[in-house]
């Protein structure tokens, strides 16, 4: 549903330079509406013309269809009659006000001043309108003779065609020119993109620009579609429950990175596997071992006796007392341990009570 408020055509402004383009269109919905009988006396002295209701909804019509400044300044016009007459008076002459701007309008507009011809077309069209309205009617060969003399200098030889044209009567009318300029502008921007890249180039093709399938029916369904990642001869896609694309018992069909044939199977991996596959080192840093104290390897992977596990043990739990031990002095224990190579073999716990690593 439209909206009540909402004006149907554009309002006249304060300065009435669209007045007569108002008027046509007050004229041509009013005839819709049926209030044309409001703007004029009636012929008949007997007749008593529209009722109060139409005069009061074509009142409101107006109003809402001019300025707000004009509005207010009308306020006193209680019949849409009174109301028309007062802006006819007002701006009915305003084409003699219009004519000496539109007269520089058309002396200054020129081709070369547009970087497309549609829009020179647009301008061109609005200005005879306007000019014909103030009284001065522009012809055919006025509108050419003025394309044709704007010209820019890089198009002379173009200009020069276009007007051996028109002496021929080839060309009669302005909207033909306009065509012409128009096909030849296209035809000058497709040449201007295919010299864009360097010659003996081909185009590079779209990022994602992949193989077509190619199958026996060109009719059956997905014939044309892009396949991004090809897949082998062997790679066939399988159907049933489990994982997406394969079968019972069967591999997923997932691409890898690491895959040069195609979707990772197990006769790819199997293929693919090195026979002497590479030990992995662990790195081990310079920290002892937990077990007996020897640096460069760790405690999974210590091979001394049980009997050195424990002495190295027991010295680690002196070590902890003896961390927190102070006498009344305040004097700092300063202890230097060495940790000797402890290859498993000899027994150091045979007669010691307390472990001595030093």
């Amino acid at each position: 549903m439209a909206d009540p408020t909402r004006p149907e055509f554009d309002i006249l402004d304060s300065e009435g330079l669209e007045y007569h383009r108002w008027v046509s269109d007050v004229e041509t919905t009013f005839v819709a509406k049926e209030y044309a009988a409001t703007l004029t006396d009636p012929k008949d002295p007997t007749d008593k013309g529209p009722s109060d209701k139409v005069k009061a909804n074509a009142l409101m019509f107006l109003r809402k269809h001019i300025d707000p400044s004009l509005r207010w300044e009308y306020l006193q016009l209680k019949t849409p009659k009174e109301l028309w007459d007062a802006l006819k008076g007002r701006f009915g002459n305003i084409h003699d006000t219009l004519l000496p701007e539109l007269t520089v309008q058309w002396n200054e507009i020129r081709l070369l001043d547009y970087k497309r011809v549609n829009y020179f077309n647009k301008d061109m069209l609005r200005l005879k309108a306007r000019l014909n309205f103030c009284g001065k009617d522009l012809t055919e060969d006025d509108m050419i003779q003025k394309t044709l003399s704007t010209f820019p200098t890089s198009a002379l030889i173009l200009a020069n065609q276009y007007r051996l044209e028109y002496d021929n009567k080839r060309i009669t009318t302005f909207n033909k020119l306009i065509n012409l300029l128009q096909v030849a502008e296209r035809h000058n921007e497709v040449l201007l993109n295919n010299n864009v890249r360097p010659v003996g180039t081909k185009k590079i093709p779209e990022a994602n620009y992949g193989k077509m399938n190619s199958g026996k029916n060109p009719n059956a369904r997905g014939v044309g579609r892009v396949a991004p990642y090809p897949r082998g001869n062997k790679a066939q896609r399988e159907k049933g429950r489990g994982s997406r694309g394969a079968g019972r018992g069967g591999s997923s069909k997932v691409w890898r990175r690491n895959d040069t044939i195609g979707p990772s199977d197990l006769e790819n991996k199997v293929k693919n596997a090195p026979n002497n596959p590479p030990v992995k080192k662990e790195r081990v840093g310079d920290e002892p071992c937990y077990r007996c104290g020897v640096a460069g390897h760790w405690y999974k992977n210590c091979h001394a006796s049980a009997k050195v596990a424990a002495s190295y043990k027991r010295y680690r739990e002196s070590k902890e007392q003896e961390s927190h031990f102070m006498n009344e002095e305040d004097n700092d224990a300063y202890v230097n341990f060495t940790i000797a190579d402890i290859s498993g073999k000899k027994d150091f716990a045979q007669s010691m009570d307390a472990p001595d690593f030093d």
